[in-house]
């Protein structure tokens, strides 16, 4: 059973417990405080840009069309460019995606698509308010031979090492919760920037029962647990990327204050 303090901070997401765990701070001033960002990072823009643009192709709408009408929204020359570069790899990911259809007899398609669990893991409305864990998952594919796809797009670049079943088991863990047929489970990550989807060996139910969901519950405490002692502050390279970084204190601490240089005129 989840502890008292992890059910005071649902519901939780991937990203609200990768937050506990990296910057107590950060999830106070986001989940707690619930302030208002007070600088959107360009990147951060373009990636939701991304994103959208992906899920109106994905929805039938023309790429053409699809990333006009995102990139219209970005609000410099500079980002409508950086925007540009990465939505160069949207046509060749539609390809493959259609090839892949082909390939694959499709019984449905999920884009964009929230997901949520009790804290005994069935399944509830996303906005429920006994929610526990929730996700929106950008793309999904289910088979009818009882397998699914789950595939997550980033705009980041690729981290060596990383392990793709730790960046979806919440994905996983979240779809057998609501797919209870699927005997499969594969997970992808789609490197935009690279052109390029990684896939994890196929997963069973087994392992998401056995391994992935106790993983799951685990780090949710131990974010409960990290923010329990207050916003403490854990600098590091992310602190440049971070929206609040002109309210933290982390980032006064660091940051340079402006020196003035006095001419001496005498000799």
């Amino acid at each position: 059973m989840p502890s008292t303090r992890a059910l005071i901070h649902a519901p939780w997401s991937a990203s609200k417990v990768s937050t506990g765990l990296r910057c107590p701070q950060l999830f106070h001033f986001k989940y707690i405080q619930k302030l208002k960002e007070p600088e959107v990072m360009p990147e951060t823009r373009i990636g939701k840009a991304i994103h959208k643009a992906l899920e109106l192709s994905l929805m039938g709408t023309p790429i053409a069309e699809a990333t006009s009408t995102v990139r219209a929204e970005l609000p410099s020359d500079i980002e409508q460019m950086r925007f540009d570069n990465l939505a160069t790899g949207m046509p060749p990911f539609a390809a493959r995606i259609g090839q892949f259809r082909k390939r694959r007899r499709v019984a449905r398609q999920l884009v964009e698509y929230s997901l949520a669990v009790r804290e005994d893991l069935t399944t509830t409305q996303f906005y429920a308010g006994d929610a526990y864990y929730r996700g929106v998952l950008d793309l999904g594919y289910l088979f009818e031979d009882d397998s699914i796809a789950l595939v997550d797009h980033k705009t980041g670049a690729r981290i060596p090492g990383t392990s793709i079943t730790d960046q979806l088991e919440g994905y996983a863990v979240l779809a057998a919760a609501a797919f209870r047929h699927v005997r499969r489970f594969w997970l992808g990550i789609h490197w935009i920037a690279e052109r390029s989807v990684e896939w994890s060996p196929a997963v069973r139910p087994e392992l998401v029962r056995d391994e992935l969901v106790p993983d799951l519950l685990d780090n949710i405490e131990a974010a409960a647990l990290a923010v329990d002692d207050g916003p403490r502050t854990h600098p590091g390279s992310w602190c440049d990327r971070c929206a609040y970084r002109s309210i933290c204190p982390a980032s006064k601490d660091i940051r340079y204050e402006p020196v003035e240089y006095y001419e001496d005129d005498e000799d």
